[in-house]
This record gives C-alpha cells, sequence and structure tokens, in this order.
C-alpha cells in the first residue's frame, strides 16, 4: 500500500528563508514511523525560497518557462535535503529509501515497487508540487493523498485573510473545482491547488486529505486515524476531499 504526502514549502521555511530544522526533524521522525503502515511517497515544494528564484529570474528577464524551471530545480533540492538527512537517520535499519529523485512520473512509476519511501520535487512547468502529488497518488494506485500546509484544511475564504472563515469538514472534488472557477481571488482554496491539480485528484480518484502540517505528531495521527477509517477525527482536525 502507498501513501502520498505532499510537504509544502511554507513548512520547509519561515519568513526569512531560513529552514525549520526542528520541524524537519520532527517530521523526518514521522515518515519514519508511518513506514511501519505504508510506503510513501513524499512530494517536496518549493516554498519561498523557490518564489526568490523566481522573482530574480523574472528580474533577468527570463521567460515564465524558465522561471517554471527554476522553482522545478529549488523543489528537487528541498526534497534531495530530506531525503538525505532521512538517510543519516536510518544507517542501522533496512528501510528502503530511494538515492535519487524521480523526475518524471515514468521515472517515478518505475520505482515505485523498489523502495519503502521515495521523495519527489517538481515535474514539468506549469505543474505545482500538488499536481506532483496526485499524479504520484495515481501512478502508485495509493490509498491516501495527505496535504501538509500551514493552515488547518480547506476553508470557505482565506483564513489568513478573513478572522470569520470556517473549516470544511469535508468537501466533494467537484464542488472544490466550482469554488476555484467561480471566485476571483480562489476562496476556500487559497494558493493550495491549482485547476490542474484538482482535476488530477478528480481523475486518480484518490481519497485527499488536508490538515496542518506544522504540528507532524498530530499530522501523524491525523494519517493514522484514516488509515485505521477513523473518519470521525480526521474531520475533526482536518478536510477530507471526497472523489
Amino acid at each position: 500500500m502507498w501513501l502520498v504526502i505532499k510537504l509544502g514549502g511554507s513548512l520547509l521555511f519561515n519568513i526569512n528563508g531560513e529552514l525549520h530544522l526542528d520541524l524537519i526533524d520532527k517530521w523526518l521522525d514521522v515518515l519514519i514511523d508511518l513506514t511501519q503502515y505504508s510506503k510513501i511517497i513524499v512530494v517536496v515544494g518549493g516554498g519561498i525560497l523557490a518564489r526568490r528564484y523566481i522573482v530574480w529570474g523574472r528580474r533577468l528577464n527570463l521567460t515564465e518557462f524558465e522561471c517554471d524551471e527554476l522553482g522545478i530545480h529549488v523543489s528537487r533540492l528541498n526534497a534531495y535535503l530530506l531525503l538525505a538527512a532521512l538517510k543519516q537517520r536510518i544507517k542501522a535499519t533496512d528501510l528502503r529509501v530511494c538515492g535519487s529523485i524521480p523526475t518524471t512520473p515514468r521515472e517515478l512509476y518505475g520505482l515505485r515497487n523498489s523502495y519503502d519511501i521515495i521523495f519527489v520535487g517538481g515535474f514539468i512547468p506549469g505543474q505545482s508540487t500538488i499536481g506532483v502529488a496526485a499524479e504520484a497518488a495515481e501512478a502508485s494506485q495509493a490509498k491516501l493523498l495527505a496535504i501538509a500546509t500551514d493552515v488547518k484544511g480547506i476553508f470557505d475564504k482565506d483564513p489568513k485573510k478573513y478572522p470569520d472563515a470556517k473549516k470544511l469538514d469535508e468537501i466533494p472534488i467537484e464542488s472544490l473545482i466550482e469554488m476555484f472557477l467561480k471566485r476571483d481571488e480562489h476562496a476556500g482554496t487559497y494558493a493550495l491547488f491549482d485547476i490542474q491539480a484538482l482535476k488530477l485528484i478528480k481523475r486518480s480518484k484518490v481519497t485527499t486529505i488536508v490538515f496542518d502540517g506544522r504540528d507532524p505528531e498530530n499530522a501523524r495521527e491525523i494519517i493514522l486515524a484514516f488509515l485505521r477509517g477513523n473518519t470521525e477525527f480526521v474531520k475533526r482536525t482536518a478536510t477530507i476531499i471526497i472523489t
């Protein structure tokens, strides 16, 4: 059984672009623990570092395609950082960790049966790492796509802007796509998703949960609750996207 975990770049860096080393350490412990229950693909975002490179690229008159490629390279660098750090922790174990970062869905598909945990960054320009995570879930026939971000789930509007925003316990994928298409400021998604990623989630039919990844231990409990069928706990602490 495969589990796909998307670690948003917002979890890796603070607003100054410095690594959240303590948070990363805790997430590595959680990932190791979760391999007792499932094989894992970890899709890592670019975060503030990728956005900085994109800004610098635009100032140097790079095309949007080239700026996108900068972001992809940064996400792969972030993924390799976590990969290398994890391998340092498991030298005395038999956990099989892929030592490279797959760069295409086909490459990932070919590696999926050989390892217990695989780290991935971006794939192609124009695609978010949420889209990559959805592709990874489809390729591996994952039981769950778990999206760890810096909010507690999906809200009816941006909780960072509106104090009265309400968390949605669950939402059908069709409704989420409709919300994205109808509202100019992408209410309910606030840059968590792009339309291509949502369509991939719909196509893959993988159940998806969105939760706050700033507390890795709580994130672990949310994922385990889902795997054990305790959806009521998941609804209280996250949002389930019904596919």
